[in-house]
């Protein structure tokens, strides 16, 4: 229990202000005694400026029982998420679910990513978008905190960066191609490493040999390159606009003898005043999906189509996603090419399963 020292020495901290201020006390009363009390106590009065005094309640001491969840994924029949764990220093470490595992965590996972490596990117600064999921299993990359290069996640739980070495490049949001050989990716190039010099562009990289192309170039930022077939869809800004400001979606063709944005086909923000985002083509039919606030709300649409493809066009279906951190998305096409979408309604979220595999408007 509390020591009884400790209790007179709180109780004569707390009336001494009193006191000075001409404060009387009965003298049968138990604070009188107290007060009296604390002439035989040894107290030293420490002033010190606000925010500077040492409080026994530490963050890490706040924070060492947590871990953040992210980053969900299914892929290959298995689910995978990203967990930021405070007591390892705050490293992301990549998880699959495997409740028959022996050694499962309490949230029934294992960990995939190796066990010094930490799952992030500092592309944007902002970051997101660590993980790279192809096809297969064997096809997991990521970008590794430390070094900023992609590696290749291996089957016996090591990996083997792909890209060079030097922390003169950080990827993100990346997707691999059809045949596994490549992966497109945002690439953040510091080889001139002031802030007003950094430059970000649209690359491929292969996967066996880390060579590089530049695909979109020109604007100051760049995300989700999105591909299907020959096509690859990208959203680009510029300063000072923000991705909830004004952004562009365009395409091009992976044949294009142009990398520069300017050139390629423009989609949705020609005015310059809306923010797209989230650009997602459909699996079976090859739409271009996205969404766009022109509307005044974040509505979801298909390219060639100057109507929302929901009839809740009074709803956001950006929720909290408007572009800040990469791998945001509110929106997917499930197995049977249905869209399952999220809005947010009266402070709730919402979920939202339709038709969408014609070019007719969805039906909810």
């Amino acid at each position: 229990g509390t020591s009884p020292g400790l209790i007179m020495r709180a109780a004569a901290a707390a009336l001494l202000p009193l006191l000075s201020r001409g404060f009387q006390l009965s003298p049968t009363s138990p604070l009188a005694r107290v007060a009296r009390s604390s002439s035989q106590l040894s107290m030293t009065i420490i002033d010190k400026p606000y925010g500077e005094w040492e409080s026994p309640i530490t963050s890490k001491a706040m924070t060492a029982g947590s871990v953040g969840l992210g980053g969900v994924h299914y892929c290959n029949g298995d689910i995978y998420w990203l967990e930021g764990r405070p007591q390892e220093a705050g490293r992301n470490v990549l998880c699959k679910y495997a409740p028959e595992n022996a050694d499962k965590s309490e949230r029934n996972g294992v960990d995939v990513s190796p066990k010094e490596s930490n799952v992030r990117t500092r592309v944007h600064e902002y970051g997101g978008g660590a993980i790279v999921f192809g096809k297969n299993e064997d096809e997991i990359y990521y970008s590794e905190f430390a070094t900023q290069r992609l590696c290749h996640l291996l089957k016996d739980g090591t990996s083997q960066p792909i890209t060079e070495e030097g922390d003169k490049y950080r990827f993100a949001d990346g997707v691999v191609s059809d045949d596994g050989e490549v992966i497109y990716a945002i690439r953040e190039d510091h080889t001139n490493p002031e802030p007003k010099n950094v430059v970000n562009e649209v690359v491929s990289i292969n996967v066996k040999d880390g060579s590089m192309k530049v695909l979109a170039t020109g604007n100051d930022f760049y995300s989700n390159p999105r591909v299907n077939g020959n096509q690859l869809a990208y959203i680009t800004w510029n300063h000072p606009n923000m991705p909830w400001d004004a952004t562009e979606l365009r395409v091009l063709t992976l044949d294009s003898t142009s990398n520069k944005s300017s050139d390629h086909e423009l989609i949705a923000g020609s005015d310059g005043d809306t923010s797209i985002i989230q650009p997602l083509f459909h699996p079976e039919t090859g739409d271009l999906f996205y969404i766009s606030d022109e509307s005044g709300y974040y509505n979801i649409y298909r390219k060639g189509s100057d109507e929302s493809i929901l009839p809740m066009k009074e709803y956001d279906f950006g929720g909290a996603s408007p572009g800040w951190q990469f791998g945001q998305q509110s929106y997917t096409f499930l197995n049977d090419g249905r869209i399952a979408a999220q809005y947010s309604k009266d402070g709730k979220s919402v979920l939202v399963v339709a038709n969408v595999s014609d070019s007719s408007k969805a039906a909810s």
